[in-house]
C-alpha cells in the first residue's frame, strides 16, 4: 500500500478496481482520500484500516475508480453559444436550417444580431448554403452560422455588408469566398474570411461569457467526468471569457481545471498579438486558470477543401489546399511565440499541415537553443508515417479525438470523394503514434462533438466503429486499434504530462490532486462493445463531488 498517515482520510472509496494510471499501470482496491488530496491507494483491508470516526466510507460495490479524465483540447468556453445562439446540430437540409433560424429570430426580436452553429456540410450543396436563403426569412438583421467544425460560416446578406465582403473583396490567401456567377459573394465563407466576418459581429459579454463557462461545468464537464480541459477558443481582446474564467477562480465556483491557448492569427500583426498574449498570460498564472499556450492554424478541413494535404484532393486534381500562414509565416509566427515564452499548439488536419508543423517547431527549437517543450499537434487526420520518427524526435504530442474514427455518413459523402478511399480508409493513426513513442493524449474538439464523453472516445479508439450504428459495418483503419488500457493513459496521465500538469494530477498516487471519477462498469474486464454502457456515476474535483449520479445522488454536487 502506498499512503501518507501525516494526513487523515475523509472519504474512502473502496471494493472497487482502481486505475491507478501510474507507470506499473497498478491497480488497486481502494483510494483515500483527506482534503484535497490523495493519501493512500491499496487493498481493501490496509485503506479502510486508516478510517477514523469521521471518515466516510463508500463500498462502490466493484465499479471503476480512474483519474479525472483530461482533455487535452476542446473549446470550453464556446459553451456559451449553447445559452445565446440557435442551434443548428439537429437540422439535416438547408431547409431545415433556414426554418430554425427564423423561428429563433421570431422569438428574439430585441437581437441586433444573429448568431448560430453547427451546421453540417453532409447536408449541403457542394459549394455551400446561400445567402440568399436566409435573407428570405431575416433580411434586416445581420446573421452569421457557423459550421459544426467552426471553419466555414454561413451568412445572410446583412451580414456579409457588416463584414466589408462584397463583389470587389479580393480572394484571400487563407482560405475561399464563395461566389456567385457575377462575382458577388454566394454566402459560404470558408476559413480566413470567416474569422474576419465573425470580428465584425459583436462579442459576447462578460456576465454571458461567465454563465456560458458556468454551463459547461454543470451540464458537460462534470457529469462525463471532466476536471482539466485545454481550452484552444480564446482570444486576447475579444474573448470576454479570459476575464470570465478569473471572476469565477476568484469567488471558488471553478469545477475543472483550465489551460488557455491564445490564439495567434495569421491575418493579425504578429508582434501586436503577441505582446497582447503576453499580457494575458500574466493575468492567469493559477492554481486554476494557466495561460501558456500559444494557439496556431497550419491549415482548415477536409469538408471546405482547406485541409493542406501533400497530394492534390481526388475531386480536384489542382488543389492540395492553401496553408493558412502565408509563405514562412506559421514558422515566424513560432518562433515569436516561443521566444515569448509559449508552448506551442498546432491545428493540423492534413498530412502537408502536419509536416509544416513539425517544421515550425524546429525552427522555433533552434531560435530558442532547444527550449520548446511538448509542442502539440492536434487532430491529425491524414497523416504520412514517415513523418512519425521526426514527431516522436521533436517531443510533439499527439492531442487526437478518436470520436472521429468512423466510417459514418461525413466519412460517405465527403471526406472519401474528397481524398479517394484509399486515403480515406487511412484516416486516424492511433496505434503507429504509440509504437512510434509519441505522447498521445485523449482530446474532443468540443463543442464540434456536443457531447464529449471519454467513454466514447475510448471505445471508438478500441474498436475503429461505432457499434451502435448499423449503416457503419465496418472499421476505419482496423489495425490502428489500440487496447483499453492504452486510452485510459491517453485521457488520464497522458493528457496530465500533455499539459504538463504530471506532478499534480493524471494518475491516483498520494499527494497528487483528488480529482477522480467513479464508472459504474469496470472498462478493463468488459467487452469493448459494452463500454459506452457504462457511465460516470460520481466525479471528485479536489477531493469535492461535482457530480453525483445513481447510487451517489444524495451526495452534494455543484
Amino acid at each position: 500500500m502506498s499512503d501518507d498517515r501525516a494526513l487523515a482520510p475523509d472519504l474512502i472509496l473502496t471494493n472497487a478496481v482502481v486505475y491507478a494510471a501510474d507507470p506499473a499501470r497498478s491497480r488497486h482496491e481502494a483510494v483515500a482520500v483527506a482534503g484535497d488530496r490523495i493519501v493512500a491507494v491499496g487493498s481493501a483491508a490496509e485503506v479502510e484500516g486508516l478510517a477514523g470516526a469521521a471518515t466516510e466510507v463508500l463500498d462502490l460495490g466493484g465499479r471503476l475508480v480512474l483519474p479525472g479524465f483530461i482533455d487535452a483540447h476542446m473549446h470550453a468556453s464556446a459553451a456559451v453559444e449553447e445559452l445565446y445562439d440557435v442551434s443548428l446540430a439537429g437540422c439535416r437540409s438547408v431547409a431545415e436550417c433556414v426554418a430554425a433560424v427564423a423561428r429563433y429570430a421570431g422569438e428574439h426580436p430585441e437581437l441586433p444580431a444573429i448568431r448560430g452553429y453547427g451546421w453540417s456540410d453532409t447536408y449541403m450543396p457542394r459549394r455551400g448554403p446561400a445567402a440568399a436563403e436566409l435573407d428570405a426569412v431575416v433580411a434586416d438583421r445581420p446573421v452569421i452560422l457557423f459550421d459544426d467544425s467552426y471553419h466555414s460560416a454561413w451568412l445572410n446578406s446583412a451580414g456579409l455588408r457588416r463584414a466589408g465582403i462584397g463583389a470587389a473583396t479580393p480572394d484571400p490567401d487563407n482560405g475561399i469566398i464563395e461566389r456567385l456567377a457575377d462575382g458577388s459573394p454566394a454566402g459560404t465563407l470558408r476559413e480566413g474570411p470567416s474569422a474576419l466576418a465573425e470580428r465584425a459581429f459583436p462579442p459576447y459579454t462578460l456576465e454571458q461569457a461567465r454563465q456560458g463557462i458556468l454551463h459547461f461545468q454543470r451540464t458537460v464537464a462534470a457529469p462525463y467526468g471532466l476536471t482539466t480541459v485545454q481550452d484552444a477558443n480564446p482570444r486576447p481582446g475579444r474573448d470576454a471569457a479570459l476575464k470570465a474564467f478569473e471572476v469565477l477562480q476568484a469567488a471558488g465556483e471553478l469545477t475543472a481545471r483550465y489551460c488557455l491557448s491564445l490564439w495567434i492569427m495569421e491575418d493579425q500583426p504578429l508582434d501586436e498579438q503577441i505582446a497582447a498574449a503576453v499580457d494575458e498570460r500574466a493575468r492567469h498564472t493559477g492554481p486554476l486558470v494557466r495561460a501558456e499556450w500559444a494557439k496556431l492554424f497550419a491549415d482548415g478541413v477536409i469538408e471546405g477543401h482547406t485541409a493542406v494535404l501533400k497530394e492534390p484532393y481526388a475531386d480536384a486534381p489542382d488543389m492540395h489546399g492553401d496553408p493558412v500562414w502565408a509563405g514562412d509565416g506559421l514558422l515566424r509566427a513560432s518562433v515569436a511565440a516561443a521566444k515569448a515564452g509559449f508552448k506551442l499548439h498546432y491545428h493540423a488536419i492534413g498530412d502537408a499541415a502536419t509536416a509544416l508543423s513539425l517544421d515550425a517547431i524546429e525552427a522555433a527549437r533552434a531560435a530558442t537553443g532547444g527550449a520548446v517543450d511538448r509542442p502539440l499537434i492536434t487532430h491529425l487526420q491524414v497523416v504520412d508515417l514517415d513523418d512519425l520518427p521526426r514527431f516522436a524526435s521533436l517531443g510533439a504530442v499527439a492531442a487526437v479525438q478518436p470520436n472521429w474514427f468512423l466510417k459514418e455518413e461525413l466519412y460517405r459523402t465527403r471526406q472519401v470523394p474528397y481524398l479517394g478511399e484509399e486515403r480515406a480508409e487511412r484516416e486516424y493513426p492511433m496505434r503507429s503514434l504509440f509504437e512510434h513513442g509519441i505522447l498521445v493524449a485523449g482530446a474532443s474538439d468540443y463543442p464540434v462533438p456536443p457531447a464529449p464523453d471519454p467513454l466514447v472516445g475510448i471505445q471508438r479508439a478500441v474498436l475503429r466503429r461505432d457499434p451502435g450504428d448499423a449503416s457503419e459495418p465496418e472499421p476505419l483503419w482496423p489495425e490502428e486499434a489500440v487496447p483499453v488500457e492504452w486510452m485510459l493513459d491517453a485521457y488520464t496521465v497522458n493528457g496530465a504530462r500533455a499539459l504538463g500538469l504530471e506532478d499534480e494530477v493524471g494518475s491516483l498516487e498520494p499527494g497528487k490532486v483528488a480529482d477522480l471519477v467513479v464508472v459504474s462498469r469496470d472498462l478493463l474486464s468488459i467487452p469493448p462493445e459494452e463500454i459506452t454502457t457504462a457511465a460516470v456515476e460520481l466525479t471528485l474535483f479536489g477531493g469535492r463531488p461535482v457530480y453525483a449520479a445513481g447510487p451517489f445522488a444524495g451526495m452534494s454536487g455543484d
